[in-house]
């Protein structure tokens, strides 16, 4: 019951926000760009040198191979794997010594706080009906791990806006945390990633990051932020970064592709996976800044969540899909999936996750979830999840 109070306090957090529209380009802060590119659905990366991210010139070395997400065997069946636009065989890449930044044209600045709540009792469905409404097919467990890591189909989840955003993710979070600055209350920090279609951020379906130091309330250099909106993030790889469209895209009823997505704390440094490879991190220190490090984010996480999110920016119900659009029974092929669903513990060893003791649906006419946790086989512990919003219709 305890974890479910604190999952209803991280959506009351997290799930109480609104986009707002920047004007402009915004820079990438504190980061010298060598060129700017301009890439197939329009949006743009400024290429920067790798050392000019950290104020000390020098960038942290991935985890070693024997720490990346395992690779299962292959079959048949399996979902096929896409390819991000530079890693296509004659794309534009960058000068030597550059990775590629996401310039924040257009962006959308998240998590502006409401004064309203969703209802606090334990295993409450979430009914809120208003403008800046997030719906929810949500799962978690209270353990203390290192990150974790699951493989997401990638639909084009439509939307009724470009304002309105769909996600699958994944969040490592600690409760409870001195809150920096004023240790006397506390906040919620997050690592997120996953996978989003949110037009008014980029026109294609993205990878995303997000974090938080103190529980949302501030959007900020190295407070808060999506992508690398805000400087926090330290970019690695020279192909795929947070804000990557990946291709092609699952089909319902045809080919269904997956892209894999990890955190992992390695060496003072939250480490993202995405695809087959480690991409960048986020410095564990930003958590502890104003706060002791071992009752931080800085130092484990005491939750993991896996769930889909959908942003509703109208008056009215939306009727934005979740995943495919499909509720969670079609099965696959069909619906959206998130499997190989692991946590790492504080050891470094990947375990089953085990999120059955936290389910939160919104809305079960609109979307859904249905679950396999502590299953062996090659999906390991997996989830269905979506549905079509309001009305019932799939690409309403």
């Amino acid at each position: 019951m305890a974890i479910q109070r604190l999952f209803l306090a991280l959506l009351s957090l997290h799930g109480l926000s609104t986009a707002i529209p920047v004007d402009g380009p915004l820079p990438n802060r504190n980061l010298r760009t060598v060129k700017r590119q301009t890439l197939s659905d329009g949006s743009q990366i400024d290429w920067v040198p790798l050392d000019s991210q950290t104020p000390s010139g020098k960038v942290a070395s991935p985890p070693p191979g024997s720490l990346s997400p395992k690779i299962a065997i292959v079959n048949s069946n399996d979902p096929l794997q896409p390819k991000a636009e530079l890693q296509l065989p004659g794309a534009e890449q960058g000068p030597a010594g550059t990775v590629p930044v996401l310039v924040a044209d257009n962006a959308t600045l998240p998590m502006q706080r409401s004064k309203s709540a969703p209802p606090g009792s334990p295993g409450a469905e979430l009914r809120k009906r208003a403008v800046g409404d997030h719906w929810y097919a949500s799962s978690a467990q209270a353990v203390n791990n290192h990150g974790g890591s699951a493989s997401y189909s990638i639909y084009k989840a439509w939307t009724e806006s470009d304002n309105d955003f769909s996600l699958l993710q994944v969040a490592v979070t600690r409760y409870n945390v001195p809150k920096p600055g004023d240790n006397s209350q506390t906040a919620t920090q997050t690592l997120e990633a996953g996978w989003i279609n949110y037009p008014a951020q980029i026109q294609s379906p993205h990878l995303f990051t997000f974090f938080t130091t103190d529980g949302y309330q501030t959007l900020a250099d190295n407070k808060g932020g999506w992508n690398r909106d805000v400087a926090g993030w330290v970019q690695v790889d020279s192909q795929i970064f947070p804000g990557t469209a990946f291709g092609p895209l699952s089909v319902r009823g045809g080919a269904q592709y997956e892209i894999k997505i990890q955190y992992l704390l390695y060496q003072g440094n939250w480490w993202l996976w995405a695809l087959d490879r480690w991409i960048g991190y986020y410095p564990a220190s930003l958590f502890s800044n104003g706060t002791p490090a071992a009752g931080s984010l800085a130092d484990h996480s005491d939750h993991i969540h896996y769930y889909g999110e959908i942003y509703d920016s109208h008056p009215q119900l939306t009727k934005t899909d979740m995943g495919s659009g499909n509720f969670p029974e079609a099965g696959f092929g069909q619906a959206a999936f998130m499997r190989k669903l692991v946590y790492t513990d504080t050891n470094e060893a990947d375990q089953y996750y085990d999120g059955s003791g936290a389910i939160i649906v919104s809305d079960t006419n609109r979307y859904r979830m249905v679950t396999q946790f502590g299953n062996r086989d090659d999906w390991g512990s997996y989830m269905y999840l979506g549905g079509p919003g309001a009305g019932g219709q799939t690409d309403a």
